[in-house]
């Protein structure tokens, strides 16, 4: 697999620890976030996740400005 990233440039950090997203020669996103751990969120979301699945949750900006910024 081949990854790009698409993350914003004021959305990038040196270190880990940050949101971040990529496009793939697979015609699909990966997105870093922190994993969804809100028992209340998790609940809505249950049939949702399917077995090797797990949900992030990541700022709004990630995505607002994947295509009007670039990284």
């Amino acid at each position: 697999m081949k990854l790009i990233e698409k993350t914003p440039k004021r959305s990038i950090c040196v270190i880990a620890n940050c949101p971040a997203i990529f496009e793939t020669d697979r015609d699909t996103y990966v997105v870093i976030g922190k994993q969804l751990s809100s028992k209340d969120a998790l609940n809505l979301l249950k049939g949702r996740v399917g077995p090797g699945e797990t949900a992030v949750e990541f700022p709004k900006e990630l995505l607002q400005n994947i295509f009007s910024d670039k990284p």
